[in-house]
């Protein structure tokens, strides 16, 4: 019994099957070439507005605003009464009433000129830049990765026979999982999945 239980522990692990180069070749020429990594990679980016040139126009305003005045305005409306009262000896007195009105504009416009030397506007425009790359090179990380993760699926659906129903049914749902998510991050319409019939 423990020679047997030793045999089982020892002996070397079942060979990983290997795809017939045929079928392999096949499986290679029919995977779909369109969407490109490419494509695929600029379609995430503009789903997402992580252009780098989104980047690049913050900078820029930051720049220009310290050129730009800030403007001011205000206007006023007035109104007086006011009474009079005239006494002169020998005369009557006279009691007579003022009235006054008036309108004001006024405008004013300023100018910050200690920021075209340094505005601090563009320290957080450049550090939501970083930011901005950061998440635009993780998003193009993780489009990358499912782009060829779906290519090895549909490689091994085409050309490794799945050991048992459980795996093949596994790598269906995990590869619709990757077009799912491909799809939501892209907004791309993926081509169907190739079928290659096994060889005579």
């Amino acid at each position: 019994m423990i020679a047997v239980l030793l045999l089982c522990l020892l002996a070397p692990p079942a060979p990983v099957p290997v795809p017939d180069p045929a079928l392999l070749a096949r499986a290679l020429a029919e995977l779909p070439h369109k969407p490109g990594i490419a494509e695929v990679q600029a379609a995430a980016l503009r789903r997402a507005t992580l252009s780098p040139k989104t980047a690049q126009r913050w900078l820029r305003r930051a720049r220009a605003a310290a050129i730009l005045p800030t403007v001011t305005g205000e206007y006023g409306l007035r109104t007086d009464q006011g009474w009079q009262l005239d006494q002169a000896a020998g005369d009557g007195d006279q009691l007579s009433q003022d009235l006054g009105a008036g309108r004001a504009v006024q405008v004013r416009a300023s100018w910050d000129l200690d920021r075209l030397i340094f505005n601090a506007d563009e320290l957080r425009a450049a550090r939501a830049a970083l930011d901005l790359a950061d998440v635009r090179e993780r998003l193009l990380v993780r489009v990358t990765q499912l782009y060829f993760e779906r290519h090895q699926l549909l490689l091994e659906i085409a050309t490794l026979p799945a050991r048992d129903g459980h795996e093949a049914i596994g790598r269906h749902v995990r590869l619709a999982e990757v077009e799912a998510v491909l799809t939501g991050l892209t907004g791309l319409a993926l081509p169907r999945r190739p079928v290659v019939p096994p060889l005579p």
